[in-house]
């Protein structure tokens, strides 16, 4: 049985994937009137295609956790992964500490990045039965909305596009039957998609 694992967003991005005006030139809509939505469906498609994906788009920060050193981990999120600020640990102490960073190896070039032992180096010990004992801060996504795979890209249109015309994520048939709004996005998103691990006990 593999430690217990968390993981969220610290610091979210700055930007976004799709400009407005960009949106706006792709659904055929010339005034400002609706800029404020067209953000929020910005938002809500960067939410949908992240998710789908397990990538972050564009530069953010997340903080992983799990309950004790393992032979390695991968990081959420982290494809691709940009940089690792840190790795904390709790000390037999219970004293949060900053792991030297000749002990691991972080590996970027692989979808998720990865933090594995040096060689020759051992994990230090850790406070026993501490939940989440050890922490990695790191820096994920693109960091420029132009290195983003352009059919991801596509996907957030079409789902902007489909939110757009279908405000109730419904639509009414023939006979007044009421069917589920198919966003047709996932194949397209597909290739892209990561999957997380939980990391395996030495």
């Amino acid at each position: 049985m593999g430690p217990g694992t968390a993981w969220y967003r610290s610091v979210e991005p700055t930007d976004l994937p799709l400009e407005i005006d960009a949106v706006k030139l792709n659904r055929r809509v010339d005034d400002n009137d609706e800029d404020a939505a067209y953000e929020r469906r910005i938002r809500a498609a960067t939410e949908y295609a992240e998710s789908r994906i397990g990538r972050g788009l564009l530069t953010q920060t997340w903080v992983y956790q799990q309950d004790y050193f393992t032979r390695e981990w991968l990081l959420p999120m982290a494809a691709p992964l940009q940089s690792v600020s840190s790795v904390k640990y709790y000390d037999p102490d219970g004293v949060q500490q900053t792991l030297a960073t000749s002990v691991y190896l972080v590996d970027s070039s692989s979808e998720l990045g990865r933090i594995t032992l040096a060689p020759g180096e051992s994990w230090p010990s850790i406070q026993s039965d501490r939940p989440l004992a050890v922490q990695t801060t790191y820096v994920v996504g693109w960091t420029d909305s132009d290195l983003i795979p352009q059919m991801v890209l596509e996907a957030m249109l079409l789902f902007i596009g489909d939110r757009d015309e279908h405000r109730e994520n419904t639509v009414i048939g023939t006979g007044y039957t009421v069917q589920q709004m198919p966003y047709g996005t996932d194949q397209m998103l597909a290739p892209f998609a990561r999957q997380w691990y939980p990391p395996e006990c030495w």
